[in-house]
């Protein structure tokens, strides 16, 4: 489950709470509070394997390139073997054999870097979700926090009777 739906999910829940009059306290209901925490912690992880997943599919879409870049170049490496026994052609062999590698290593590094900056931008944007999760997190502390300030400690089950 998407944690940014997830934490609109808590907002609602907090913001549709019955207020006491003559206090900043709201009551909700506590069992979709923690239903709601508990989706949250499980849907951290999935976000986490995805990043890990899309890490994972970069470094094979590397290894991919750097085969790509062997078999090119043993290909050339054949093509260059044959042709030495012909003294004439051993030098446009030997030309070929470096435009391969070099297309070769430009493909390379044209798809590391486009792997890279992929990954870059969905580990950002990983990022910031769980910058967000942690800001939703942390206002709902404080909101609970600054409750205990004016009115005492909470204690489990409070306000349940």
């Amino acid at each position: 489950m998407d944690i940014l739906y997830l934490l609109d999910q808590l907002e609602e829940v907090l913001g549709a709470g019955s207020r006491l009059p003559l206090t900043s306290r709201t009551l909700v209901d506590e069992q979709e509070i923690l239903d709601i925490l508990d989706q949250i912690r499980v849907s951290i992880p999935d976000e986490l394997k995805t990043a890990r997943r899309l890490t994972q599919d970069r470094d094979q879409v590397l290894a991919d390139a750097h085969a790509e870049a062997d078999r090119i170049l043993r290909d050339a490496d054949a093509q260059v073997a044959e042709r030495v026994a012909e003294h004439s052609l051993v030098r446009i062999a030997e030309q070929r054999a470096a435009d391969l590698e070099d297309r070769a290593l430009r493909q390379a590094t044209d798809i590391r870097r486009e792997a890279d900056a992929y990954a870059y931008k969905v580990l950002q944007k990983l990022r910031d979700q769980v910058a967000h999760v942690a800001q939703t997190v942390d206002r709902g502390l404080s909101e609970l926090e600054s409750r205990n300030v004016h009115e005492g400690p909470l204690s489990v089950g409070e306000g349940l009777g």
